[in-house]
């Protein structure tokens, strides 16, 4: 009998719905954890929401609040209707503002599916105000909001689950336990294929909806930019599940490489568990003839030193992670059949490519023995972690059990992975004009590069009452300290 079955079985016979050990709150582990929602689109909608309300037996949608009022009303009315058709009668609130839905106590935890450029002023004012948070990746927009995040996470030691849930899939985990282990040796470069954005949108300005607050949606960055439905998403509710705009426009995402980047650099930083010390790359831009509008990197080709392994970023590589070893032998690991939105590539696999796990000699796939087992890159906390196909699960779990290392992509680990994407972001754009690209060092420990021109894209995005430096002071706590990395 599998876990799963064995809490099936508790369930039909009445015990309490959340098992986890001795380790769990009492608090929480004894009743349904009510989650907030912040940000009703495209992931929200098709990804984080149902994954959350499958579980009907440990948690609870009891809120929705978005910028765009017409979309907090139908994430009311679809999460309504959702528990409805398993028998139960909810009433989901609504929000325009989520500080005001942060002052309910009675949330516990919320998941943030919102715009890359609101991660972390959102981020740190619900771990601010005492909540578990599912966030979106990538981590942070840049580099020291990460590190603001991850820092107030570790203070307050709240749970953090991010959206890297590659992590949570059979195919990845194996292949990074291989790795880890030494199955392939020293790992001599990793190669990571992660896809292209293309050009498009539309700069003509266009009537602000009257329900949508686009000022604050704007958030840190420039407020007098027009606004056009290109710029941020689709408001025809029929198209909720499509891919919107800010994600291939700067500065409310930087394109593929943190977009894709922070699922598959996620896995190679997983693997090679240890930070980049320089990056040098080359990469094209958009077109922006006419009225086009978005403006992120199409094709790229980066190397980072990862302790000497060579970190191949190449959009003409297969979208995944092959990680080859000095003697040339190989462990490969992509989604395969896998499609989680509408707007994801087709899974299916091309002629000539790789499935979803593969390796050069079929016995490099054999599992570990116990006695082969010296990282264990699925421990957390001290105790072996449970391994899971479900990052929502997983992320509910860690709240119930009240245990932050619980989380099989938590905030220090996002942060990392995350930076490692940035980084590369950096380098595009320190490379512009310059035929041959351009070379950019890192001081993981000190979070600098050392280049005065990339170390000011490191810097959180800011404007009025948008700014995390006001969000810490309120709280009584440092900016300056939690800005750098803490001993």
């Amino acid at each position: 009998m599998d876990r799963r079955q064995f809490l099936c079985g508790a369930l039909a016979s009445g015990a309490a719905p959340l098992l986890f050990g001795g380790c769990a709150g009492k608090f929480l582990a004894n009743r349904k954890i009510n989650i907030g929602v912040i940000g009703y689109g495209r992931i929200a909608h098709t990804m984080d929401v149902p994954g959350v309300q499958q579980f009907t037996d440990r948690c609870v949608v009891t809120a929705v609040c978005d910028y765009d009022a017409t979309r907090a009303e139908y994430g009311k009315k679809v999460v309504e209707e959702r528990y409805a058709k398993k028998g139960i009668v909810q009433v989901v609130k609504t929000y325009g503002d989520y500080r005001e839905m942060l002052a309910d106590k009675s949330i516990d935890a919320v998941l943030l599916c919102i715009p890359d450029h609101q991660h972390a002023i959102v981020a740190t004012d619900c771990l601010l105000a005492g909540k578990h948070i599912y966030l979106q990746k990538p981590f942070a927009q840049t580099i020291q909001e990460g590190r603001v995040v991850a820092n107030i996470a570790t203070k307050k030691g709240l749970v953090v689950q991010v959206g890297a849930w590659q992590r949570s899939r059979p195919q990845f985990r194996k292949v990074v336990q291989l790795v880890r282990n030494g199955r392939l040796g020293k790992i001599a470069r990793v190669e990571v294929g992660i896809g292209c954005d293309h050009s498009g949108g539309d700069r003509t300005a266009e009537p602000v909806p009257a329900t949508f607050n686009y000022d604050a949606w704007l958030g840190p960055t420039d407020p007098t930019v027009p606004y056009n439905w290109t710029r941020c998403h689709n408001r025809d509710l029929k198209h909720i599940g499509d891919r919107p705009g800010w994600i291939q426009l700067a500065p409310y995402g930087w394109g593929m490489i943190t977009n894709w980047g922070a699922h598959h650099l996620d896995i190679t930083a997983w693997g090679l568990n240890r930070d980049p010390s320089s990056v040098h790359g080359t990469c094209e831009w958009m077109d922006l003839s006419g009225n086009k509008l978005w403006n992120v990197h199409t094709t790229y080709d980066l190397h980072y030193d990862c302790g000497g392994t060579d970190v191949h970023v190449n959009n003409k590589f297969q979208m995944g992670v092959k990680f080859i070893g000095e003697n040339g032998d190989w462990l490969w690991c992509t989604r395969g059949a896998v499609k989680v939105t509408p707007s994801d590539p087709e899974p299916k696999v091309a002629p000539g490519q790789l499935g979803a796990i593969a390796a050069s000699k079929p016995e490099l796939l054999d599992d570990l023995l116990p006695c082969e087992i010296e990282d264990n890159a699925l421990a957390h906390g001290g105790e072996k972690f449970l391994t899971t196909d479900d990052h929502f699960l997983n992320f509910l779990e860690a709240v119930a059990r009240e245990d932050p290392q619980y989380t099989v992509c938590d905030a220090e680990g996002a942060h990392k992975s995350t930076a490692f994407c940035s980084l590369g972001r950096m380098c595009m754009e320190l490379s512009r004009g310059k035929k041959d690209g351009a070379t950019l060092a890192w001081d993981s420990k000190k979070e600098v590069s050392g280049n005065a021109e990339a170390d000011k894209m490191l810097v959180p995005f800011a404007r009025g009452r948008f700014d995390l430096a006001i969000s810490l002071k309120a709280a009584g706590l440092d900016y300056a300290k939690y800005v750098k990395p803490m001993a």
